[in-house]
């Protein structure tokens, strides 16, 4: 073969890059193999091997198991999740202008047992929308928001990509999370990880929370995937892999799992080891994505036995969400603050830091139908549904500025009306309504849908949640389409394998 002196040149000068790549792609990787030798790792029970499907906790079996869903206001909690804030000093619509009217005129409402914001506290992004860089006033808005408007209620945060914009390390000046965080000292402390528990007297429940934020934040576009290096699944493995059987473990980060890297710990543990033992993984940072694809950011992963549920940003959709456990059967509702109600402009700290709040909107009724539990989202090893099959009542809880003596409830199954009254039992705290049923009426194999309305007389609000469900224990599909293939898929291998497939398809014709 007779070829050119540039032609050798070329093929040289290809497979010097070649290799260059790969030397850069190990170095780029070298944090997610295992860093830590076994004796330095956080120490893991021997008792729960990476192939073992052992969940966190087993309920009592069915026959064995005495708890019943009836009227008693008992055995019930619930948290509060927000994501992707955007806090910005530029932007005159949402951002802002959305947290302060949830902290002022939702989260007074609800008084849940605790809030945890996954990520993208700040906006971190110039007038221009293009520049990156973190901006002191946007975070001393958050921190002032949280503290005036909390009300006492226990707060728990992290990083997303744009809090880790322009950020050269953890100790860097340009990582004021470092400061202004309500959480960062405990991710400080843990290294990425931190974990608290809520005891109550019929179970206990962990919250683990994972900084997944690039180390090194480069501006944007570049931290658009998040990663676990093998230090850090140490760490997020000693926290959910614990010698105490919690009722349920819920892990929160910002990054879905499809956009994120996983280590493996010193111990061999990879993230689908670790999600065995979680019931729940809650993240945002999509947005929503585009033209409907990411309406239903969603999905169950049979193997593992876990939920992950994305949540739509507080930025320009004034997404929440509301999670009950209610004899360890979660359920939950995402709601949205009313939009086209929302005063615009670009709020500003008054002297002192203090909180100009916004006048108040009126909120329609939110309702978390927790008996039934919607069938879609079964834990079947994870969860006693079978205590949904001899309940006595239908259970939900209102959350409304109004009176539960100004609110009237409407109940249907399968669209025909419901014939027992729904009645207030709960209290301000817990604000639990019942109605009476019989299970039995439902066991047919077949799918029914429970739709309630609450409306308000002192504001002619309406509030609507409805669930589909079964009496056995066949899981309904999630239905979510676009976005439930994508939060169960793994896209950055899909990105990966397409750069390989791409670089062979024009190497190797050369």
């Amino acid at each position: 073969m007779n070829l050119s002196r540039s032609t050798w040149a070329c093929i040289l000068l290809l497979v010097l890059s070649l290799l260059r790549a790969g030397q850069v792609y190990q170095s780029s990787i070298a944090e997610l193999s295992r860093g830590l030798t076994t004796q330095d790792a956080p120490i893991v029970p021997e008792t729960t091997a990476p192939d073992s499907r052992i969940p966190a906790y087993r309920f009592e079996e069915e026959e064995n198991d005495r708890t019943v869903l009836d009227d008693k206001n008992s055995n019930i909690f619930y948290f509060v999740q927000v994501s992707d804030l955007h806090l910005s000093k530029y932007k005159a619509q949402g951002h802002t202008n959305h947290f302060l009217q949830f902290m002022h005129s939702v989260l007074p409402n609800i008084k849940p047992e605790l809030v945890v914001v996954t990520g993208d506290l700040t906006d971190a992004k110039a007038s221009d929308a293009v520049k990156t860089q973190q901006y002191p006033e946007e975070w001393e808005m958050y921190k002032a928001v949280v503290e005036q408007g909390a009300g006492g209620i226990p707060w728990y945060d992290m990083r997303g990509n744009h809090d880790a914009f322009n950020i050269e390390s953890w100790q860097s000046e340009q990582n004021l999370y470092r400061t202004y965080g309500m959480s960062a000292k405990q991710i400080e402390v843990g290294q990425g990880v931190y974990s608290w528990h809520v005891d109550k007297p019929f179970g206990q429940y962990q919250f683990v929370v994972a900084d997944a934020s690039p180390k090194k934040g480069p501006a944007r576009p570049l931290n658009f995937f998040g990663y676990l290096t093998s230090k850090t699944m140490d760490h997020l493995a000693s926290a959910i892999m614990t010698p105490t059987r919690y009722n349920h473990t819920f892990v929160f980060s910002h990054y879905p799992t499809t956009t994120m890297v996983f280590g493996e710990s010193s111990h061999g543990y990879r993230y689908k080891d670790l999600a065995q033992h979680m019931s729940v993984y809650f993240c945002g940072h999509l947005h929503r994505l585009v033209a409907g694809m990411g309406d239903v950011l969603k999905s169950y992963n049979a193997r593992t036995d876990s939920l992950e549920l994305e949540l739509a940003d507080m930025k320009d959709h004034g997404a929440f969400r509301i999670v009950a456990i209610d004899n360890d059967l979660i359920s939950f509702v995402d709601a949205e603050l009313p939009l086209s109600k929302i005063q615009n402009g670009i709020p500003a700290l008054s002297e002192g830091n203090k909180v100009s709040w916004p006048e108040k909107v009126p909120i329609a009724p939110i309702i978390v139908i927790t008996n039934p539990k919607d069938s879609r989202y079964v834990l079947g090893g994870k969860e006693p549904y079978y205590r949904t099959r001899r309940s006595t009542h239908i259970r939900f809880l209102v959350f409304s500025e109004s009176e539960p003596s100004q609110l009237r409830v409407r109940i249907t199954v399968d669209g025909l009306h419901h014939p027992f009254p729904a009645k207030f039992v709960g209290t301000s705290d817990t604000p639990l309504w019942v109605s009476s049923w019989e299970p039995n009426d439902f066991d047919d194999r077949n799918q029914h849908t429970l739709r309630i309305e609450v409306t308000s007389k002192t504001t002619d609000l309406t509030g609507e949640s409805s669930v589909d469900y079964r009496m056995d224990d066949v899981r309904l599909s999630i239905g979510g389409g676009f976005g439930e293939w994508l939060i169960g898929h793994h896209v950055v291998t899909l990105v990966s394998r397409l750069s390989v497939i791409s670089s062979l398809t024009y190497t190797i014709p050369i």
